[in-house]
């Protein structure tokens, strides 16, 4: 039953970020709460939290993704509870990124479609969690 409700939120995610390019607070703040209190109990979720969510914070920094992108980087890191995991995460992610912003550019489109250029982080981490995670 959990996996189902996991699943649903990340769909509800990642159409939210691809029609939007924001994602909503109060869509990851309560899931990064769960993680951060699953932590104390189980401190390598913790660890597979910040280990997904460091290289979205450095892009972060660079601009180059937003804070939504951050928050559910976390979250998806503490879903896959292992820190060798959340690395495969971020990788798969990254490709899945960019194979969308690949795709968007063989349509024609300039910079994936987006008039400033911005593209959606979410579907990719939505993706790469359910794949590292096993959710289906």
């Amino acid at each position: 039953m959990a996996e189902c409700v996991i699943l649903v939120w990340l769909m509800v995610i990642a159409d939210t970020d691809a029609r939007t390019l924001r994602i909503p607070n109060r869509l990851v703040w309560p899931a990064l709460w769960a993680v951060a209190a699953l932590s104390v109990a189980h401190p390598a979720v913790g660890v597979s939290a910040l280990v997904a969510a460091t290289p979205y914070t450095l892009t972060y920094l660079l601009r180059w993704c937003g804070g939504g992108d951050v928050k559910l980087a976390a979250v998806c890191g503490g879903l896959v509870h292992r820190w060798d995991e959340a690395l495969i995460l971020v990788a798969l992610a990254s490709l899945i990124a960019l194979a969308m912003v690949g795709l968007g550019s063989l349509r024609g489109r300039d910079q994936g479609g987006r008039e400033h250029g911005g593209h959606p982080h979410g579907p990719a981490l939505a993706g790469a969690t359910v794949v590292v995670a096993g959710l289906l």
